[in-house]
Formats: structure tokens, C-alpha cells, sequence
């Protein structure tokens, strides 16, 4: 049936935005190698970011991972430097070094933000160049940062193949194939993997248990870190107040639910490591990093799972992502957050239904009651930050996942509307969406709730 891998969705990545920072980041990267593999001439390294990498470049750290790119940075399993310190670097020099050479190269000079959403092949566009002195272009190549930290354009392939499907793909197919042969998702999941792209069991278990052990390290990390987030918003990191304050209600009878509270609070801070440029799991984006790692980590808790059962439900959530990637869109600039934070907790909502042994039918409409209730939802972050209303929509988004696998766990698996229209509902809103309420950080909360706005 064409299923695309689920590491397509689930892939570590850095914040704070998989399109406008791990994508730009591997387009940087692309045009580092085929520079070092040409004999060109030596001559100045000019980015132009176009659209919404204009509009919300810098909140995003656009600038920042391009520089990282260009730079070396490869996001290996325990990067030893941040991009913070390889952007501070590579402005003191002036220069990056590629094959042995020395390219001219200002991060605050030469990456040029032109705002400008007309006539683009997509919202997401930069282009990457290599001028002579007299400012011709010896190598140029044009990006497209479509979602998830893929990219298409430069030497990277035309079509994304890791989310290539056939126009048959979808979850109404994947539930029949399993009720017909008697094996829930997961199974036909591993057996796709090995059939379909080469990863046999032993591979997709050491892929999964970097993937966890990376969600699991980014919990910890950020229920131990305090501070300020980058950016003018001056945002103080609240995680680890807000897990000392629990356990102190908790005594006090404060607290209505200790567990969607906890999950809220472990999505927090993902979302707050996400936002400081950390090392986070795009599950299906950076900006929605929080929500399933949230999930996943108060049952492993609760439930004592194995290691097993929290494999089974990333493949579960890995797939939700998938299916929502081919159809229609997982990139807050295409079809706005309803793409990120929708499909997060469509993802987390089957994840956490198969965790508590519910059936395909159930599975799969847990998803759709996550994906239907945040059909329409903006992405808007003010001052282009992933910080507000992001944040906090993580921890919502998590509780309500929760919500949505318990309401379906009470249920047949019945109802009305199918994810697959759930998906297509989706794609056609955000096609409505007018654009200043997709990454622009041009509607919505953006303008209204920012530091200098007006009183409403």
C-alpha cells in the first residue's frame, strides 16, 4: 500500500521549529557538500530566506541553524556543541571552513530575510549561493523546507521519498488489512518496515530505543533547567516550579488529576527545551515536540511498560503522523498549527490506545477525536517565537490526548466521522486559513498579544 516508514515522522531534530530550523539546518548542510565536492573558486556565502523564514526567521533560530549547517554541525546522537556556540564562533571569524577552505561568510551580513510571500514554490523557500567578487552567482540552489525537518530542492530529492504514498494510503486501508488478518497495527507496522524500507526487527528496535532514550532525555533535561528562554519575550522557564508545586498540592488536595497534570507539566518541558534550541524528537514537528514523549512517559510510569509496549505505541503514533503527512500537511505554514499540534495529538491520543490495549477500531478513533478538535487551530506565535501560545498548547494537547484515548477505550471504536476525513477536513481548512495565521507571526495572538501592542 505505499506506507511510509514511521521514522519519516519520528526523527530527532532541534528546536525551536522543525520547518524553520532542522530543515533549514539540512538544506545548510546539503549545500556544504556540494560545495566541498566542486572546484569552484573562493567567493562569499550569501542565504537569502524567503516567506515565512523571513517573517519569523529569528524567533525561529532560522539563522542560527543555517549558520550551524553551513558550519558542520551534524546532528549525531550527543552533539558536542549547540548552535549557539557555532553561530558566535563562525560570526568572530567571518568565515566557514569546507574542505579545507575559507569561505567569506557573516551570519549578521550575509543571511538576508525578504519577507515577501508571492509567487514562492513554497511558504518555506530559501535559496543558498556562492557570489564572485563582482557578486555573480558561481553556485546557487533554491530549498524548500516543507515540514518535519524535510526539505526538498538543492541535491536533496525532488519528491520526498520518505513520505512518498500512494493516493490509496490510508487509515481505513491500514485498519482493514489488520482486521482481515487478525494482527493489530503495530505488527503490520514492523512487518511494512522490513518489506517496505529495509529495517528488520534489530534495526527498528535500536531506532526506536534512540528515539525514546532522546524523548526521555529531553523531559529530564528540561524539568532540571531554569532560566530564561532566547528572545525578547524574556519567558523564565517554568518546568521545574511546576513539578515542585505539584508535589506540594498534592498534599493539599489542589490538584483535580495527578496524572494529565504531570503529562502537562513533562510536555512543558519538552516544549521548553524545543524552544531554547535544544535537542528534542519531532513527533511529527518540533513545535508540537512535547505532546507524545508527554504521554508515553506518565504510562511508562503508571504502567511500568516494558520497553515493547512503548515501541508498539511510537509505531502507532508514527503512523497517525504519516498518514497525515502524505494527505495532507504536518507544516504550521501550509495548513497552520491545527498541522503540528493537531496531528501531535491525534499521534499521542493511538499511542496511548494501543498502550492500553485497545482494539484497531479504537485505535484509530481515539485519532480522529484528537485530530477533529483542533481542526482550525492558528499558528500564531507571537514575536515569531515558539514560546507563547505553544507552550502551554503542548500541555493542553497532551491532556487532551489522554482525554480522547480514554473517551474511545469506553467505547466500540464506532462513530460517525473517519480519521481519513478527519485528515482531508484538515487540508482543506488549511487551504482556507488566510496566511497571516500560518507561521507569519503576522495575525492572531502574534499582533495582539505582543509586548508593545496596544491594550485591546
Amino acid at each position: 500500500m505505499g506506507i511510509p516508514s514511521v521514522f519519516s515522522i519520528l526523527d530527532v531534530g532541534i528546536g525551536p521549529s522543525s520547518s524553520h530550523t532542522t530543515g533549514p539546518l539540512h538544506a545548510a548542510q546539503d549545500f556544504r557538500r556540494d560545495l566541498a565536492s566542486r572546484d569552484l573558486p573562493l567567493g562569499r556565502i550569501r542565504v537569502t530566506l524567503l516567506g515565512s523564514l523571513a517573517l519569523t526567521g529569528k524567533g525561529h533560530l532560522t539563522d542560527l541553524a543555517i549558520t550551524a549547517g553551513l558550519a558542520g554541525y551534524e546532528l549525531s546522537e550527543h552533539p558536542a556543541v549547540s548552535i549557539h556556540a557555532l553561530h558566535q564562533a563562525v560570526r568572530a571569524a567571518g568565515e566557514v571552513e569546507i574542505a579545507g577552505r575559507r569561505f567569506p561568510f557573516n551570519p549578521d551580513l550575509d543571511i538576508l530575510f525578504d519577507p515577501s510571500l508571492d509567487a514562492l514554490p513554497h511558504p518555506n523557500t530559501l535559496r543558498i549561493a556562492l557570489l564572485a567578487q563582482n557578486a555573480q552567482p558561481l553556485l546557487e540552489k533554491e530549498y524548500r523546507s516543507i515540514g518535519g525537518g524535510a526539505v526538498e530542492g538543492g541535491s536533496l530529492p525532488a519528491v520526498p521519498t520518505r513520505w512518498a504514498a500512494e493516493a490509496a494510503l490510508s487509515m481505513d486501508r491500514l485498519l482493514d488489512a489488520c482486521l482481515d488478518r487478525g494482527i493489530g497495527l503495530p505488527a503490520l507496522i514492523r512487518e511494512n518496515e522490513d518489506a517496505s524500507h529495509g529495517l528488520g526487527p534489530d534495526e527498528v528496535r535500536r531506532r526506536l530505543d534512540l528515539l525514546w532514550g532522546a524523548m526521555t532525555d529531553s523531559i529530564e533535561s528540561g524539568l532540571r533547567t531554569q532560566g530564561l528562554l532566547p528572545g525578547r519575550l524574556k519567558l523564565e522557564r517554568r518546568a521545574p516550579e511546576l513539578l515542585e508545586n505539584l508535589e506540594g498540592s498534592l498534599r493539599s488536595g489542589r490538584i483535580l488529576s495527578h496524572e494529565t497534570t504531570l503529562a502537562a507539566i513533562y510536555a512543558v518541558a519538552v516544549a521548553e527545551e524545543n524552544a531554547a534550541g535544544g535537542r528534542i524528537v519531532m513527533a511529527p514537528t518540533c513545535g508540537s515536540a512535547g505532546i507524545l514523549p508527554a504521554v508515553l512517559k506518565l504510562l511508562e510510569e503508571r504502567l511500568l511498560l516494558p520497553a515493547l509496549r512503548v515501541h508498539d505505541a511510537l509505531l502507532v503514533a508514527g503512523i497517525v503522523g504519516a498518514i497525515v503527512a502524505a494527505k495532507a500537511s504536518i507544516a504550521g505554514a501550509e495548513v497552520g498549527c491545527q498541522g503540528e499540534v493537531g496531528t501531535a495529538c491525534a499521534m499521542a491520543a493511538a499511542a496511548a490506545c494501543q498502550v492500553l490495549d485497545g482494539s484497531v477500531p479504537q485505535v484509530e478513533a481515539a485519532a480522529e477525536m484528537a485530530l477533529e478538535h483542533h481542526l482550525g487551530l492558528t499558528c500564531d506565535p507571537v514575536c515569531g517565537l515558539v514560546q507563547i501560545p505553544c507552550i502551554e498548547r503542548n500541555a493542553a494537547a497532551a491532556v487532551s490526548a489522554l482525554s480522547a484515548a480514554s473517551l474511545s477505550l469506553l467505547g466500540s471504536g464506532r462513530h460517525q466521522i473517519s480519521f481519513d476525513r478527519a485528515v482531508a477536513t484538515m487540508r482543506r481548512i488549511g487551504t482556507d486559513m488566510d496566511r497571516k495565521y500560518k507561521e507569519t507571526a503576522l495575525g492572531g495572538l502574534a499582533v495582539s498579544a505582543e509586548p508593545d501592542a496596544p491594550p485591546a
